[in-house]
């Protein structure tokens, strides 16, 4: 696995991750999924994210590998420009996004993007426990179904490297991918307690009057999405190739982390 963003003595206690910013149209503009996290969350508790969370040993496997017919580890590499292991941030993301809201950004053999309108919530909510227990692997579940991920539908967007001085940190690659037809997003575990779907600016202005959380790098990022009225405009600009800097948000002496807000990539 390639090593996380930084100097040998920011690595204590960081940990890959990878982020799924989910996308779908709406009459007011690209809607953005936000989950809350529980009160009683060891990371940022009661704090709207989008889906996500740290790379397990599973995702950089040959077999999870694999399942990602459109985009090779080669090719994610110089995507994310890293040495080794790139797509197992893509595994990561598609596997959390799974667990944590029910879609699966999945193909079947026909090249179709997976359809689970037949899945009654007790089935969905089973395959997400077996994959977030370890019970089962993305492997042996997508082989089971004869699926294949989508991992060509996810665009790199961003590179937050948590604040040194808390106790739990992360490096993490977010990406941009339209939320998948035929499926419907829910909430099936404890970690989280509520999802929303909302346009970045309902999101920001929420937050402003105090009735939404959102962390620095989700506010940051929300704030690049809200310059997109239409949602091909905004994938357009995802497709686009670009320089995405990693943001490392300084840790002040409130415990809040202070940066100034990145601008949009530019296109390379």
């Amino acid at each position: 696995m390639n090593a996380p963003a930084g100097n040998a003595a920011d690595h204590r206690n960081l940990r890959l991750a990878a982020t799924l910013i989910l996308a779908r149209a709406s009459e007011h503009g690209p809607e953005i999924l936000l989950m809350k996290r529980t009160a009683r969350a060891s990371f940022m508790p009661n704090a709207y994210v989008f889906a996500g969370g740290a790379l397990g040993a599973g995702d950089s496997s040959a077999e999870a590998y694999a399942l990602s017919r459109q985009l090779d580890d080669r090719q994610a590499c110089g995507i994310l420009g890293v040495p080794d292991n790139g797509l197992a941030f893509y595994v990561a993301a598609i596997r959390e996004t799974f667990e944590e809201c029910g879609l699966m950004l999945a193909y079947d053999d026909a090249g179709t993007q997976v359809d689970l309108r037949k899945w009654t919530d007790a089935q969905l909510n089973h395959a997400r426990g077996e994959l977030a227990s370890g019970a089962c692997g993305l492997a042996d579940f997508c082989h089971r179904h004869g699926w294949h991920l989508a991992s060509d539908q996810l665009h790199y967007f961003a590179h937050w490297v948590t604040p040194v001085g808390l106790p739990r940190r992360f490096d993490t690659r977010f990406f941009l991918a339209r939320a998948p037809e035929h499926q419907r997003a829910s909430l099936s575990s404890a970690e989280m307690s509520e999802l929303i779907w909302c346009t970045p600016r309902a999101a920001l202005r929420a937050h402003t009057e105090s009735r939404l959380l959102l962390m620095r790098a989700t506010l940051t990022t929300l704030g690049e999405l809200a310059n997109f009225n239409d949602i091909d405009d905004l994938f357009k600009f995802a497709r686009l190739p670009r320089t995405i800097s990693v943001v490392r948000p300084v840790l002040g002496a409130d415990g809040q982390s202070a940066i100034s807000p990145p601008t949009l990539g530019e296109a390379t």
